[in-house]
């Protein structure tokens, strides 16, 4: 457990955010499908860098050209599909209009058709609708709504 001096910077902020940076091959191409099929805003963009922030409802995301000028922090090659062994989970609200947005607007994105699912949580099962799309990189959003009224 994280214990910060009384009047740090940290210990005046309620909670941590979790920001994920992902590389992609194409930022124009990142942009379009972020904005368009998502829905996000571009809070702030650094062209020279091939470098863009989103947001949408609380959820902030980084995109970064894999041949721009900035830092890179790699760990291995980059070889398409991204993020593999990764997928990210959003819950949102109306999940039945972002399905058919993304279905009228990218539907060959879809990875996972709409479904309901259960899941075994401590003593009790949640019960979720969630459907995943693959961005034009590969990584995977897993986009859900809780049915379960736990």
């Amino acid at each position: 457990m994280a214990v910060f001096e009384k009047g740090s910077l940290f210990s005046q902020q309620r909670r941590f955010k979790l920001v994920p940076e992902l590389y992609c091959e194409d930022i124009d191409k990142t942009k379009k499908f972020y904005v368009e099929v998502f829905g996000f805003e571009i809070k702030y963009e650094r062209v020279e860098e091939q470098f863009a922030y989103f947001t949408l409802d609380g959820v902030d995301i980084m995109a970064e050209g894999i041949n721009g000028i900035g830092r890179r922090w790699l760990t291995g090659k980059m070889e398409k599909p991204f993020g593999r062994g990764v997928n990210f989970q959003w819950d949102v609200a109306e999940i039945d209009d972002l399905y058919e947005r993304v279905k009228a607007s990218a539907p060959e994105s879809i990875y996972l058709e709409m479904e309901t699912k259960e899941y075994q949580c401590a003593n009790a099962v949640a019960v979720q609708k969630q459907f995943i799309v693959q961005d034009p990189d590969g990584y995977l959003f897993r986009f859900c709504c809780d049915n379960s009224g736990l």
